[in-house]
């Protein structure tokens, strides 16, 4: 073989652009901010951000929708890992690197109208109900560290909202427009319940595992940046009608 020709194709070899690595996003379905349309396309005012935040960042993206627990879990052990919408806290400020704030929304605890006539004004009130909480969330980390006795972890709110309509609990906690939207999916009927007592306000992030690299976390402030000074983000968030 020609000399001239291999050392062609040495170049060749040397100079092709390797495959570049996807960067992973991990989501759950928690509609209005990220859920699967009747058409199986998902959709939401979380996820529509991101998309911005994707166009500008320029990279191949691999996004997993998984339950709530996986997610959390896979950005905690997995390194250069993005999560989305993942509400910040106290408990978890140490444990991830915060990107940008999606919205605010507001937890409160749920009851059936039925079984609170009298009004709850404190939360320690509560310890004496049966409540249900969906693992790893902010909530259940929250209630567990104040020691509250009949905690029931439960996989995700579908399974907490069908065991308050059946009285297998007596409260569980969630944001009313996720809470609203689960129940109609479900067919159950969202009237039934009541607010009891808010519980605290909830700021919904996307964030990276401890050990991303700078770069990467830099390269997605500075597109969270731009879409909020372009208008972007406010235009979203009227679009579909968050805070």
């Amino acid at each position: 073989m020609n000399i001239k020709y291999l050392w062609l194709m040495l170049f060749l070899l040397l100079n092709t652009p390797t495959s570049i690595a996807k960067q992973l996003v991990v989501t759950e379905i928690l509609p209005p901010y990220q859920f699967y349309q009747e058409n199986n396309v998902l959709s939401g005012f979380s996820l529509e951000v991101m998309e911005e935040v994707f166009k500008i960042t320029d990279d191949d993206i691999d996004l997993q929708v998984l339950p709530w627990a996986r997610a959390y879990r896979t950005v905690l052990n997995k390194p250069n890992t993005l999560i989305f919408s993942l509400s910040r806290s106290l408990l978890r400020e140490k444990l991830f690197i915060w990107g940008g704030k999606l919205t605010t929304d507001f937890d409160y605890a749920w009851g059936l109208k039925e079984n609170f006539q009298t009004p709850i004004t404190q939360l320690e009130q509560l310890r004496k109900y049966k409540i249900a909480l969906t693992n790893l969330t902010s909530t259940d980390q929250y209630f567990k560290q104040k020691k509250y006795p009949d905690v029931y972890e439960v996989v995700s709110q579908d399974h907490g909202l069908k065991m308050l309509i059946l009285n297998r609990v007596d409260v569980i906690i969630g944001m009313k427009n996720p809470l609203k939207a689960r129940a109609k999916i479900l067919n159950l009927d969202f009237d039934k319940l009541k607010s009891i007592i808010p519980i605290t306000p909830v700021d919904l992030y996307f964030a990276f595992s401890l050990n991303t690299d700078k770069k990467i976390v830099n390269k997605y402030r500075e597109a969270y940046k731009e879409i909020v000074k372009n208008g972007t983000l406010t235009k979203l968030k009227i679009k579909w009608d968050v805070q």
